[in-house]
């Protein structure tokens, strides 16, 4: 749904452009940009609250000192999470009316639960992969990926799936290493199903445009 906004968002960006000099259809296009940007923020937002589970670590104020060395303190952003302390996981695979369980409908595999989150790799993923998030998923998402190369014949690499952890991993700041291992999936994981709707340019991009930390 994060996906399907955004393309509703950039098209009305797009034909606003294009009705530059129209201002009745630019007035409509402005409509069809700004819902698609209301729902975006609608749907990362939700992401946030139903289907990527975590904690702040700390709780309180940050204490911060001016340049005339007066201290301030500013409210933090905390994350509380919906769930109980009884559901482990950081991710909502299927999500129901009355229950959420850590699985999907077409493949066993944890390293699918986790990575349906994370698909496509495109600009909106800023908003929608909070930075505690990603740091808690990034080693959980690795271990899943190589265990399910290990129990079924390179199923993670094979997918497209490691595409999604180059991404990952250039959200937690390692840029050098995510291009590294961009550079290393096989041309025809970037040419199948199983590149999850990302191209070895989009990835490549998309690693090379996240922030360093």
């Amino acid at each position: 749904a994060i996906a399907a906004f955004e393309g509703i968002a950039l098209y009305g960006s797009a034909m606003m452009n294009a009705f530059a000099d129209h201002d009745e259809m630019r007035a409509t296009a402005t409509l069809v940009r700004d819902l698609g940007e209301f729902l975006t923020a609608m749907e990362v937002d939700a992401a946030n609250r139903f289907w990527h589970i975590w904690n702040s670590k700390d709780v309180g104020d940050d204490s911060n000192t001016d340049s005339s060395g007066n201290e301030s303190s500013t409210k933090r952003h905390l994350h509380v999470s919906n769930y109980p302390a009884a559901y482990p996981k950081p991710v909502v695979g299927m999500m129901y009316e009355t229950m959420a369980s850590f699985q999907t409908w077409f493949a066993p595999e944890d390293v699918v639960s986790y990575g349906i989150q994370l698909i496509p790799l495109t600009a909106v993923a800023e908003r929608r992969d909070d930075p505690e998030w990603v740091e808690i998923l990034y080693p959980i998402y690795a271990d899943a990926c190589e265990a399910a190369n290990k129990a079924n014949d390179g199923f993670c690499d094979d997918n497209g799936w490691s595409i999604v952890q180059a991404g990952l991993l250039a959200e937690i700041g390692r840029i050098d290493d995510a291009l590294e291992m961009t550079a290393q999936v096989p041309d025809e994981v970037f040419l199948s199903d199983g590149a999850c709707g990302n191209s070895r340019t989009n990835t490549i991009w998309f690693v090379s445009t996240r922030k360093t930390h």
